[in-house]
C-alpha cells in the first residue's frame, strides 16, 4: 500500500472528527476547517516510513492541537505572531542528521493491539462526553486537557474570571465523570 493511499484514508477517516474538534475552538466553520486542512497539509511533509510507525489519531490531533493553538494566540495575542521559521526549525528539533526521531520525542507505540482498540473506544466514548457538553465548558475544558494550556492563558483567550475557569472546569469533570460512568464503566463492567 502506498504512502499516499494511507494519507488519503487517513483524512477520510479521522477529518470529520478533526473538524468537530477544531470547531470546539476555531469559529467561524471555515477557520476550524482551514486548522483541520492545514493539519492534514502538515502531513504530507513527513516521511512516509515515520507515518507508519505511529498511531495516526495521534499523530493528526497532535498537529491539530499546535495549528489551534497557533490560530487562538494569534486571534488573541496578535503581537506574538506566527512564525514560517519556528515550522521549518521543527525537523531540526525533531529529527537527526539521519533522518530518525530524537531520543524522548518519537511518537509512542502500541503496546498491544487490543490495548490500542481500548483505549481508542475510551477516547471515542470521552469524545462523545465533550461533545455533549455546553459550549463554554467544553471549551475551557478541551483548551485545558487536550490543548494543554495554562489555566491564565484560558482565561485571556475566552475572557474569564478565575472564578468562571474553576466552574467551567468543575461542572465539566462532574458531567464527562457521569456520562463516562453511564457509558464506558458501566458497559464495561457488564462485559
Amino acid at each position: 500500500m502506498s504512502a499516499s493511499l494511507d494519507l488519503d484514508q487517513w483524512a477520510r477517516q479521522w477529518r470529520g472528527p478533526m473538524l468537530r474538534f477544531a470547531q470546539l475552538h476555531l469559529q467561524p466553520r471555515e477557520e476550524a476547517e482551514d486548522a483541520v486542512q492545514d493539519a492534514l497539509a502538515a502531513v504530507l511533509t513527513v516521511k512516509a516510513d515515520t507515518l507508519a510507525q505511529g498511531d495516526p489519531k495521534r499523530y493528526l490531533f497532535g498537529i491539530l492541537k499546535h495549528k489551534i493553538t497557533d490560530r487562538l494566540r494569534l486571534k488573541y495575542r496578535p503581537e506574538v505572531g506566527y512564525s514560517e521559521a519556528f515550522v521549518d526549525d521543527l525537523d531540526e528539533v525533531l529529527f537527526n542528521e539521519r533522518g530518525h526521531w530524537v531520543d524522548g520525542v518519537a511518537p509512542a507505540g502500541w503496546v498491544t493491539p487490543e490495548a490500542q482498540l481500548q483505549s481508542d473506544q475510551f477516547f471515542a466514548i470521552v469524545d462523545l462526553c465533550v461533545q455533549k457538553l455546553p459550549t463554554k465548558p467544553a471549551r475551557v475544558f478541551s483548551m485545558k486537557e487536550l490543548l494543554e494550556c495554562e489555566a491564565d492563558e484560558i482565561c485571556a483567550t475566552l475572557g474569564l474570571s478565575k472564578a468562571d475557569y474553576w466552574q467551567c472546569m468543575s461542572r465539566a469533570r462532574k458531567q464527562i465523570q457521569l456520562c463516562l460512568s453511564q457509558n464506558w464503566f458501566e458497559g464495561a463492567a457488564a462485559c
